[in-house]
């Protein structure tokens, strides 16, 4: 009789995480690129997610219940998200918190009045206590619209996307990524990163297949998911090269064909 196999040993980046060993096994089934900040990501639900966000992504999934009072704040990594829960914040608390000179947002961070489902909520604890806070909630995620939790998609909640140009979408996403990565790795080029970016292998990518996602949803509901552009133009113009533009607006053409939607 053959002697049984030990089950093969997990990759070391996964036994750096405090998963569940449920999780741990499934995440070292799924397909595995280099990672901008961190060292891996995986593709899960046919979008690219940081090792340790992975965690919170499935929590959330399995465990958030959302109210009909709601509202939801999604966005492609930087594209604007800080400043635009400020102002959610602002316009849908202001009974809450009618003295300017004592504002919430005076004292706090946007990220902490609008926390992220998947990077705080479902990271920090797998079944959080969210009974103390007060309707409406207001949350946001970069998750993409096929792996919001069930309740989001099936309740009268309500869904504000935010995006912005795919240009100063991927500039700002380079510049965040060497902001974050550890020394010892140095930096990612932007030769590299674009190469990425441009074959969807970034955080919460690829950035068109979440943008459209959201895009059609909004179109045949509108009642509930309400479609923002930031058309602040940033600075992409001093960092791409003519043959990158033309590469980026290639794409653009190609993945938006026929949706209705320009940038």
């Amino acid at each position: 009789m053959a002697t049984p196999q030990p089950p093969p040993a997990l990759p070391q980046y996964l036994q750096e995480h405090e998963f569940s060993q449920e999780n741990r096994d499934f995440i070292s089934s799924l397909p595995t690129e280099k990672g901008w900040v961190s060292n891996h990501l995986h593709q899960y639900q046919g979008f690219w997610h940081a090792t340790r966000h992975m965690q919170g992504v499935l929590a959330c999934q399995k465990h958030f219940q959302a109210l009909d009072t709601d509202i939801l704040l999604v966005s492609t990594p930087k594209s604007g998200t800080t400043w635009l829960k400020a102002i959610l914040f602002a316009l849908v608390k202001r009974a809450q918190h009618p003295d300017p000179q004592q504002h919430l947002l005076i004292t706090n961070i946007p990220h902490v009045l609008v926390p992220f489902l998947e990077l705080n909520v479902y990271m920090e604890k797998e079944v959080p206590d969210l009974t103390a806070l007060t309707p409406p909630r207001l949350f946001s995620t970069h998750l993409p619209y096929v792996s919001l939790p069930d309740s989001v998609k099936h309740s009268a909640c309500k869904v504000v996307y935010l995006c912005r140009d795919p240009k100063d979408t991927f500039v700002s996403l380079w510049h965040f990524a060497n902001k974050l990565r550890a020394k010892s790795r140095g930096t990612i080029s932007l030769e590299e990163a674009f190469d990425k970016f441009c074959k969807g292998v970034s955080l919460d990518g690829p950035l068109w297949d979440h943008v459209l996602g959201y895009w059609k949803e909004s179109l045949e509901r509108p009642e509930k998911v309400m479609f923002f552009k930031n058309v602040e133009v940033g600075d992409w113009m001093n960092y791409l090269t003519a043959e990158m533009v033309e590469r980026l607006d290639c794409i653009n053409e190609e993945k938006l064909q026929g949706s209705g939607l320009k940038f």
